[in-house]
């Protein structure tokens, strides 16, 4: 199942009255008395994204249709994961990722309510600009998913390379999500270099590689 952990800091306290997801608006307006909300979970990192030398924050935030920040959302403790994917929809929401100045560009995925991980891991391909893991936590009813590695290419976001993840590399017991810096047996940093497994789509020379990581290449800008 999902979890709705990954969007929040802490464990919802009790709500005095359920939520009536499929209400307009106004409706949820007239009864944020009685609602518990509770903040965003965000994610940031630190890097020479743009290649100038100099280290660079980027940060991920929610959003809602309009392209205004999301702060906080309601404590969901009843509602069947049909009726938040159904609240999230009517907004729009989607998550984005913004350096701290710019022109820099903002990266968005649609339909999600945050990350699974954001990881720096540094310059793949030699031209002095850090490359980017991402996972969005999406909005939908399937556990499959792809880690996008991106790189900043001409202050504007550029993917270099994706494969098939499966949701179960970010399960967890406890009660606060973990800040992944890698994804265990999926993305790691073995022996001086970034190895990953695409659990769907893996080639292999011969059956001794069957199942083992393979070093993560990816090209540059251009």
């Amino acid at each position: 199942m999902k979890h709705l952990l990954f969007i929040v800091l802490c464990v919802a306290t009790s709500c005095s009255k359920k939520i009536n997801l499929a209400a307009d608006t106004a409706k949820v307006k007239n009864t944020k008395d009685t609602i518990t909300y509770l903040p965003v979970r965000t994610l940031s990192i630190t890097g020479d994204f743009d290649g100038d030398g100099k280290q660079d924050i980027l940060y991920q935030f929610l959003a809602d249709s309009t392209g205004h920040r999301v702060e906080k959302i309601p404590a969901f403790e009843n509602e069947t994961w049909e009726e938040i994917v159904d609240y999230y929809g009517r907004r729009g929401y989607y998550t984005a990722l913004s350096v701290k100045r710019n022109p820099i560009d903002t990266l968005s995925f649609g339909f999600s309510q945050s990350l699974y991980c954001l990881i720096n891991i540094g310059d793949l391909n030699n031209d002095k600009r850090d490359e980017i893991a991402v996972v969005p936590d999406r909005i939908d009813f399937s556990r499959h998913n792809y880690c996008y590695i991106y790189s900043l290419c001409n202050a504007t976001w550029k993917e270099l390379f994706s494969f098939n993840v499966h949701e179960d590399a970010f399960d967890y017991t406890g009660e606060a999500p973990p800040i992944f810096t890698n994804i265990p047996e999926v993305l790691e940093y073995r022996n001086h270099e970034w190895r990953f497994y695409d659990y769907l789509d893996m080639d292999y020379e011969n059956v001794e590689q069957v199942g083992q990581m393979k070093p993560l290449k990816v090209t540059g800008c251009n």
